[in-house]
């Protein structure tokens, strides 16, 4: 109570005493009330007394309101027993259970004061409520959970702390003030370094991703050590069976005349070196051997006569030889004119080598004019093939490289070769080059035009390699994720060389003994996608730059 509702209070209880004197004082004149004392007898004594006696009574009660007030001021509070840290100097109802609240003693401390970080109680879906007893929400009704709350820091004034802010690494968009479990996924809260959201990563689009044991049991999370290894890569390719050029041969006359008869009837028709093919007449051929036949009998009557004539004979006669051998006439037929002494008007061809033919032009009775294709021989002896490698991997194809070759249709016969040769070209519509293998087909089971499946073993050394399974390919970049120490996933930008079927070489991004994720890779990468895109949507956009203002025009 106030000192103005004590003065009021006091003008109450003296308004009975006024009342009793003014009837007295009223009919009298003011002679009579300035009469002397002793005039007005014992009732003015009896009115002193009166005075004095509610004027002590009012001091006494004047010093019990004075304490009563102190009592006051000193600060009765009043709290919730179900919700301790709301706080009241009023009696009244709890307004978020309704509760009567009750008097806090005073050797009680509020626990909303409590500088003692001892076990609180809060609930994972209201982080707001805490309290110092177990029991329910008053907001949404669930268990509270015991957790403890670090003490706040004494040092330094509470202008000058700055606060600290708590984030669930799987779920950055829920933010708390206080330390405690994420109502989400249950995960510890971890506090937010210079108000920052989760952390960044050097790989754009994508962050840090944590990820708790359990939960890496649950998706099947595995991990694998990055180490070196030797490998060797398998380029796989197509080819496609030819004739070794080194082995192909036309027969075409070098003059004009007709075909009298033939000995290689068909095409595809197998012939041995020295076979008769068939039989020409030429009356040019004809004279030609004439003009040898009398050469060489000139020669061999100027044996008894002086040098230069025989010199001169010589000459002749190795003058229409060497007209017979640009003809193609072979030497064995060159030695029947001679030992025949007479020319015959028919020509025998022969096969230069064994093989098959392959194109025949010639029919009996046919004219053909000097350089007209009759014959196409080719030796399948030996073979080529020609494989077609695509360009990427053509940097990687060496000559004297290994290659195994392998046949589907021959119930998966293999053959083993080398390369030869790289030819020089590359496909402009299908961006492929070719190479070159040989194989001996002593028993013709390779046919040209056959296809085959070639694996061109391709030695990559000792290197550091990575399993296929821990990259990711997006077409532009290859990424990974590593398994740090603080249990977080990182992505990282790698750097792939050769490719084999279960590791690739690692040129750049990962390092000897780093754990790479191996299962469980995509799910991993969209978490990290997802909370990227999270993160940047309610991250607060950076402060403008103030324009730069334009130079004051210069003044004269």
């Amino acid at each position: 109570m106030s000192m103005n509702t004590n003065m009021n209070t006091l003008k109450i209880l003296l308004s009975p005493c006024k009342a009793e004197l003014n009837p007295k004082l009223e009919n009298r004149s003011p002679k009579e009330i300035r009469k002397p004392k002793s005039e007005t007898g014992a009732s003015g004594h009896q009115m002193s007394l009166i005075g004095w006696s509610l004027l002590l009574l009012s001091l006494f009660w004047l010093a019990g309101c004075s304490k009563g007030d102190a009592g006051t001021a000193k600060g009765a509070k009043y709290h919730c027993p179900m919700h301790p840290t709301y706080v009241s100097d009023r009696m009244g109802d709890c307004p978020i259970c309704n509760m009567k609240l009750v008097l806090i003693k005073e050797d009680a401390k509020p626990a909303a004061a409590s500088a003692s970080g001892g076990t609180k109680y809060i609930c994972t879906m209201c982080p707001t409520v805490v309290s110092n007893q177990p029991g329910l929400c008053p907001e949404c009704n669930m268990k509270l959970v015991a957790t403890n709350l670090a003490p706040a820091s004494a040092s330094g004034s509470a202008t000058d702390a700055k606060p600290v802010k708590y984030h669930c690494p799987m779920h950055p968009t829920y933010v708390s003030d206080r330390m405690g479990d994420c109502p989400i996924c249950n995960m510890k809260l971890v506090p937010i370094k210079d108000g920052a959201g989760p952390e960044a990563s050097a790989v754009p689009g994508r962050v840090l991703v944590a990820l708790s044991p359990e939960k890496r049991n649950l998706i099947g999370l595995a991990t694998t050590k990055v180490d070196m290894r030797d490998l060797s890569q398998t380029i796989r390719a197509t080819a496609v069976v030819q004739h070794d050029e080194t082995r192909f041969t036309r027969i075409a006359p070098r003059f004009n005349g007709w075909v009298q008869e033939l000995m290689v009837n068909y095409t595809g028709q197998h012939v041995h070196k020295g076979d008769p093919l068939f039989k020409v007449f030429s009356p040019d051929l004809m004279a030609s051997e004439n003009e040898y036949l009398l050469a060489y009998r000139n020669y061999q009557e100027t044996a008894q006569a002086a040098t230069v004539q025989r010199e001169a004979a010589r000459r002749l006669m190795d003058s229409a030889r060497k007209r017979l051998h640009i003809w193609q006439i072979d030497d064995e037929e060159i030695r029947g004119i001679e030992t025949r002494q007479e020319v015959k008007d028919e020509m025998i061809f022969r096969a230069p080598f064994s093989g098959h033919v392959t194109v025949k032009n010639a029919v009996e009775g046919k004219a053909f004019t000097a350089g007209e294709t009759l014959y196409e021989i080719a030796d399948l002896s030996r073979v080529w093939l020609r494989v077609a490698v695509f360009e990427y991997d053509w940097p990687n194809i060496k000559l004297e490289q290994k290659a195994r070759v392998i046949f589907p249709y021959l119930g998966e016969k293999t053959f083993t070769s080398s390369v030869t040769f790289l030819y020089p070209h590359v496909d402009p519509q299908t961006r492929r080059g070719e190479v070159r293998l040989e194989l001996d087909n002593p028993n013709h089971e390779l046919r040209p035009d056959m296809w085959a499946t070639v694996e061109l073993e391709v030695p990559l050394g000792r290197v550091l390699a990575v399993p296929a399974s821990a990259i990711i390919d997006t077409g532009t970049r290859q990424l990974a994720f590593v398994d740090r120490e603080d249990q977080h996933l990182e992505p990282r930008e790698v750097k792939i060389g050769g490719r084999t079927d279960d590791y690739w070489q690692v040129l750049d991004g990962l390092k000897d003994g780093e754990k790479v994720v191996t299962r469980a890779l995509f799910l991993v990468d969209s978490e990290s996608q997802l909370k990227a895109a999270i993160a940047a949507m309610t991250a607060e956009p950076a402060p403008k730059a103030e324009e730069a203002k334009p130079a004051p025009a210069h003044q004269h």
